[in-house]
Formats: structure tokens, sequence, C-alpha cells
């Protein structure tokens, strides 16, 4: 998954306060991260950038949600034409990544932005870039209640057993279909260490894991990072305690039952007991279902991550 950077204390500026009053949500400061070896730096009127070239280690847990080679670029819009200073960025990197020569196949360019900030839209669009993913963001107090029932009718949703039960195998195979769906969109590319890393995110000690089990049939899965684990995206947003839904699947014959709902149900419970103001996720740019799906659970857009494949233009 693509994350958003920020090392900078410095205070507003016009640009920075141009976004906030588009999306309050969004952080105060949007600065570019810190340079590594190897990164590119662009000065242009009206624009800053940094291009990084990532070699992504496909046994990696990242290597899932990513191509092997990264082509991401960070940008500053600080002049008066946003959409033209973006794209006189992205035709400067668009001439260093091909100086660069990406590896042809598993490789990708990707470009975060604050999905409410539309002027860029039709420069990105006319660079060859299609919505990858979606950051979106819930505020405790906005959407349905969570409830508190577990029960409903005849689903259960219960907390993932111990190993030796059934239950891991089970609940990695349901990690697995969900990387398979989103593969459709484009926002995940499953890979043989995929199994692996899904059974060690699921058994990890205090993992926040639920199954969703209907006539004794276990039909959903739901993980979350609480707030303790989700610093990594607390940096994504303006709020004070942040709890990240990592997982949600529901098998096809199960869709439209209410699963999904209560499952979610339950993380945005035990969330707010443990004084998570906000929660992020991720979901599919491009998937039918995802997208109508979280907003009736009350998250909106914050960030969109762009991709093109292959990286050339």
């Amino acid at each position: 998954m693509t994350s958003v950077t920020r090392t900078s204390t410095n205070t507003n500026t016009p640009m920075e306060t141009r976004l906030r009053v588009l999306d309050p949500l969004l952080p105060s400061v949007h600065a570019l991260p810190a340079p590594v070896e190897g990164d590119i730096t662009f000065t242009l009127p009206g624009a800053e950038g940094r291009y990084r070239r990532r070699r992504v280690d496909p046994q990696a847990y990242e290597a899932s949600w990513a191509a092997l080679d990264q082509h991401q670029l960070y940008a500053r819009l600080t002049g008066p034409d946003p959409a033209r200073a973006l794209d006189t960025l992205l035709t400067a990197w668009d001439r260093r990544m091909a100086a660069a020569r990406p590896a042809p196949g598993d490789s990708e360019a990707v470009f975060t932005w604050p999905s409410r900030d539309t002027e860029v839209t039709t420069t990105l669009l006319a660079h060859g870039f299609t919505p990858k993913t979606v950051t979106a963001v819930r505020t405790a107090t906005t959407g349905p209640p969570p409830g508190r029932a577990a029960r409903a009718g005849d689903l259960l949703v219960r907390p993932l057993a111990p190993a030796g039960t059934g239950d891991l195998d089970r609940a990695v195979a349901l990690w697995l279909d969900e990387l398979r769906w989103d593969a459709q969109f484009g926002s995940t590319m499953p890979r043989e260490s995929s199994a692996h890393h899904a059974r060690q995110r699921l058994a990890a000690p205090g993992a926040w894991v639920w199954l969703a089990e209907r006539n004794r049939r276990i039909t959903g899965l739901l993980s979350v990072e609480p707030p303790e684990e989700a610093a990594w995206a607390a940096r994504q947003v303006a709020a004070r305690r942040v709890g990240y839904l990592s997982t949600l699947m529901v098998e096809a014959a199960e869709r439209g039952r209410g699963t999904g709902t209560a499952l979610v149900r339950t993380a945005h419970l035990a969330l707010a007991e443990a004084g998570a103001t906000h929660t992020l996720l991720h979901y599919a740019a491009l998937s039918p279902l995802s997208g109508p799906f979280w907003h009736r659970a009350g998250y909106r857009p914050l960030w969109t991550t762009w991709a093109r494949r292959p990286p050339g233009h």
C-alpha cells in the first residue's frame, strides 16, 4: 500500500491552506519525504517533487500490494495553477523514468494526492494515470452507530479462535480470496509469499481478528490494527488517535446479507472502546462493491493513489 510521508514542521504554505480548506482532515503540513540515496529532486515553477525508485522484495509483505519495480513521485504544488504545475512536474518525471528504464512487466508509476483536490484530476488522466486505491477515513461520530450485538439471527460474529481449531486456515483462505478479488482492479498483486504473511499477521499475539459464522460455517473475515499499531496510518490524517481496518472479506454467496456490516460494527465498537477518534482503510478504487459499501459505513475518500502500468507514458 502506498503511504504518504510527512517530515516538515514548517508553518502552513498557501498550498497547504488550500488543501486544508478542501479537506480539514488532511495533515496541516504536506512535505516531501527526506531524501535518500538515488532520489531525484525536481524544483520547477510552482512545483517541487521527489522521484524515488524502489525495488520491492517479492517475499515482503508489501509485495502483495505493490509492483516489484516501484516508481514513486512525491509532490508539492506551490503555485497559483496546481494543474499546470503538476503537468510540468509529471512531464519531467516521465523523462527521468524513461532514462531509468523501468523493468518490463512487474512495474508501475504511483502518485498519491488528496482526493478532494479535483483541480489536478484531468492532468493525471491526460498523463495516463488511473485511480488504484483510495485511503478512506471515518470519524467516530459519523456513520451508523456500532451497536453491541454480536449475533443477528443465524449470523454470529466472534474472535478468531486459537491455532489448531481450524479457524486460522479458513481465515487465511478468506484473506487470499480478498487479494485475488482486488487484483481484478489493479490494487493487489497476490504472490507466493502472500499466504505466509496472511498466516503470520492473523496469528500474531494480540491481533484484532473477527470471523463471521452462519450455520457454523465461517463466511467472513475482518482484521484491524488498533491505535497502538497504526501510527504509520495516523500520519495521513489530522486526528488524535487512529485505528486501521486492514482486511475485510465476505465470501461471494454471503454478500448482501448483512455479514460485512455486522463485522464492521464489531470493529467500530472495539475501536471506540480503545479511544480511536478516526479509522482509516484502503479500498480498490475501481471495485464496484467497495466504494458503495464503505461509504454506507461512514467512510469517505481522503487520499487517492494513482497508478500507471507500465510506468512509461
